[in-house]
């Protein structure tokens, strides 16, 4: 088992790209939006009277570009006229595109369908590209991120189903999908697996909540677990102090994976060894000790 928080499968802070004066805001905190819905209207009145100059003069290019296309072949324009005439109409016509694009923007979209979370605009406030309009999260699919050791990610792959519990609905149970395992350990060797939670399974969880992943591998082993209190010294270096004839006993042990206050031992010790838990501060190796009978 692992234990994770839930995740929106996307979240975005929407900025804007335009400039202008808020005219409308068409949604608000809460607001369920679909992708390419109109989310803020800005003022748009100079964009379009500059929207139609440029289409009026790359119309009139276009038409007198045929118009000295077809001479040219008749002889009655020359090469260098009709070059000419070309060259000004490619430049209204990117000033159109231009022109045309301002105008559409003036119509703030939504990028993705999500929910809105967070709203920093008002009606009649003036926009910069930048400014941080909405966040948006699209929670139609959940995501939690768990840490595995490196015995467990081995019995692991993706589109394997995990179930899922979560502290907020007691005795509830959920399946996920584990859609992504890590290829590489982190500083603490553990890798990270991603798991997925969408359509029904989703029921009322939501993006924040905590859950406890169960992993379902295809066998059990019995190992041997320590209270994690006995270890002494780094993961790399773990050690803990064996208790021989009445005496301490350092000994070098291998960690394999944690559970609880538990940890297993890979190497170093056998079923049945004694060994120190507690007052570790004042044992070394070779110090004669006894347990709470006084033995």
């Amino acid at each position: 088992s692992s234990n994770g928080s839930l995740e929106p499968v996307r979240e975005l802070s929407f900025v804007s790209d335009v400039s202008g004066r808020v005219l409308e805001v068409f949604a608000d905190e809460g607001t369920h939006v679909s992708t390419g819905q109109v989310l803020i209207q800005a003022d748009d009145e100079m964009l379009k009277a500059d929207f139609t100059a440029s289409e009026a003069a790359y119309n009139a290019l276009k038409t007198d570009l045929e118009r000295f296309t077809n001479a040219n072949k008749t002889g009655g324009v020359t090469d260098q006229q009709l070059e000419t005439i070309r060259t000004q109409f490619i430049a209204a016509e990117s000033r159109y595109i231009s022109s045309r694009r301002r105008l559409a923007d003036a119509k703030v979209k939504s990028p993705i369908s999500g929910t809105i979370i967070r709203r920093y605009v008002e009606v009649g406030a003036y926009l910069n590209p930048g400014a941080r309009l909405f966040d948006i999260i699209d929670d139609s699919r959940l995501k939690a991120w768990c840490n595995v050791t490196e015995l467990q990610v081995l019995l692991l792959k993706k589109v394997q189903s995990v179930r899922l519990e979560c502290d907020a609905f007691p005795g509830e149970k959920y399946t996920g999908i584990i859609t992504f395992v890590g290829s590489k350990a982190d500083r603490s060797l553990n890798y990270p697996v991603e798991i997925s939670v969408s359509g029904s399974e989703k029921k009322d969880l939501k993006a924040g909540m905590y859950i406890t992943a169960n992993f379902d591998i295809a066998a059990e082993q019995k190992v041997l677990m320590i209270p994690r209190s006995a270890i002494t010294g780094s993961v790399k270096n773990a050690k803990v102090y064996a208790v021989t004839g009445g005496r301490a006993a350092e000994k070098v042990v291998t960690v394999g994976s944690m559970t609880g206050n538990k940890v297993e031992i890979l190497d170093g010790l056998q079923a049945g060894d004694s060994i120190i838990v507690s007052g570790l501060i004042n044992v070394a190796d070779g110090v004669a000790v006894r347990n709470k009978t006084g033995r």
